[in-house]
């Protein structure tokens, strides 16, 4: 034997006798938990042994799955028998959408072998109770339902028809939850929470799903129609729909942080449309929040859009009080309540609101309502389109709120901006409109307002907006004529400046051609 293949013998043999001293005395690492074992279920299938070739039920599946494991479940409806279709009480993943193959590589689709968990209207589809991680993904949940003979989730609060979930780490994704009812109103005192979904508790991710024809009714009150997420540590929701859904607080979706340290809240890149309108499968309609109520959140509110939503009462479409708040990119467009059509915010301290689009609302009220209205907050204002809303005031300040509103665009109002005694407006660089698009009176009130030094009263040159098209043109006086606000894109992303100087404005003008705003592919 030459001598380095003997050297490298000798220490391999030494490495081995270390190694099997360590293992002995517990000083190496025992070796990577098993990943979970996979499980496969059908509507019609039967046994337990639960695999591939041979799937089981549903609730076998579920039954014989421990922490970590993930259950395939194939095309078809799921049904079950007492208060819930599914109870999942251990951190598994539940994917639907298999093709239901005996053998091969496991090909899911959700869209072409939809699954679907049917409540039948008798009762809740999935509740999760306990401290599990969870994760749901490409599911139908539907037809669900809470009244008042199934037993409240604590004292004179019914919730979630469609899913409730309690202190779990929550994902949802490509689910959808379809034409779920919370229905209490024959119980006095009684509140309803989550038409389609409640979460209590712990931690929540939606991503790419769709919440529509749910529904929220309580003889006291009722929150989040078609979501409602309450007391969480954080919640994150991107890319989801919502439609059709109705409650008598936040039609679409409801947060509400526990007392405490402002629980954090994220939505992003969704879409509210037609809430509040009486839609829904359930008698529930929309009163105040025909969109969005936000409440004890450190929130993030990002490039989503608020469309013909609908609050009998109050606040047309997003309502946040008691937070911190960053909104935009945004657009609020043809809301409509008997109040303050688009955006209030109450007790919103610190708040930023910057590149958002909030024309065409309406305030059916014969008393005098803004577009937005800001109350006992102290913010800014920055970069904004607020034109043409059917109500009295585009912004209304009051009740010892301070607004700092740069580069705006503020035209078509009976009343471009109104501040009470005791709160100041401080602009610069606004729009105020000519010709069609000017304001009756610009600003009003008993309060303090500082105009600033740039003040343009021009076209703003809209690209299209009996189309809701409130991109800036190629004449609008916006172009070149703001400030430098500190900030650096518009709201579609592009760069700002772009030309000589910043636009006033939600848009930084370039030259491009703009589709009709249509719903994303859900």
């Amino acid at each position: 034997m030459r001598p380095i293949p003997r050297l490298l013998a000798v220490l391999a043999l030494a490495l081995g006798v270390v190694l099997a001293l360590l293992v002995g005395l517990g000083g190496l690492s025992p070796a990577a938990a098993d990943p979970g074992s996979t499980l496969f279920a059908k509507p019609d299938g039967t046994g337990t042994a639960c695999t591939q070739a041979s799937p089981c039920a549903l609730q076998t599946a579920l039954s014989r799955a421990g922490d970590g494991d993930t259950i395939y479940a194939a095309a078809g409806t799921y049904t079950g028998t007492g208060s819930a279709v599914i109870t999942i009480t251990k951190s598994i993943t539940l994917y639907g959408g298999w093709d239901g193959a005996a053998s091969g590589p496991v090909v899911r689709d959700p869209a072409l072998y939809p699954t679907v968990l049917d409540g039948e209207w008798a009762r809740r589809v999935v509740s999760i109770t306990g401290p599990a991680t969870v994760t749901l993904e490409g599911l139908t949940i539907a037809r669900g339902k809470v009244v008042s003979t199934t037993a409240p989730t604590q004292g004179t609060r019914w919730d979630g028809a469609g899913l409730y979930a309690r202190d779990a780490t929550l994902t949802l994704r490509h689910t959808r939850f379809y034409s779920n009812v919370v229905d209490v109103s024959d119980v006095s005192n009684s509140w309803a929470y989550g038409g389609g979904a409640a979460v209590e508790g712990g931690h929540l991710v939606v991503e790419a799903s769709t919440f529509r024809w749910n529904s929220a009714w309580a003889r006291q009150s009722s929150l989040g129609g078609g979501l409602s997420i309450s007391g969480t540590l954080t919640a994150a929701v991107t890319g989801v729909l919502f439609q059709d859904n109705d409650a008598w607080h936040a039609s679409g979706l409801y947060f509400g942080g526990a007392p405490g340290p402002l629980a954090s809240f994220t939505l992003r890149d969704s879409t509210f449309v037609d809430n509040g309108r009486n839609y829904s499968v359930g008698r529930a309609w929309g009163g105040y929040a025909g969109a969005l109520k936000v409440f004890q959140a450190r929130a993030t509110i990002e490039g989503n859009t608020f469309m013909r939503n609908i609050a009998g009462n109050d606040y047309g479409a997003v309502w946040v009080f008691l937070s911190d708040l960053q909104f935009s990119r945004n657009f609020l467009l043809s809301n409509e309540c008997g109040g303050v059509s688009a955006l209030y915010l109450y007790e919103v301290s610190p708040f930023t609101v910057t590149n958002n689009i909030i024309a065409g609302n309406k305030s059916t009220s014969i008393w005098q309502y803004p577009a937005a209205l800001v109350r006992k907050s102290d913010g800014r204002f920055l970069h904004n389109t607020i034109a043409r809303n059917r109500s009295t005031y585009g912004v209304q300040v009051d009740g010892g709120a301070n607004l700092v509103l740069t580069n705006t665009i503020l035209v078509s109002h009976t009343v471009g901006i109104t501040v009470a005694a005791g709160s100041t407006a401080t602009l610069e660089a606004t729009l105020w409109g000519s010709g069609p698009w000017a304001n009756g009176t610009d600003w009003g009130g008993n309060g303090t307002v500082v105009t600033g030094t740039v003040n343009i009263w021009g076209d703003p040159a809209f690209v299209d907006p009996a189309g809701g098209n409130y991109h800036i043109g190629p004449g609008s006086a916006a172009i070149n004529a703001g400030v430098n606000a500190g900030v650096a894109t518009d709201i579609d992303g592009d760069p700002r400046p772009i030309g000589a100087g910043y636009d006033i404005g939600a848009d930084e003008y370039i030259a491009r051609i703009y589709l009709p705003l249509v719903l994303r592919n859900y």
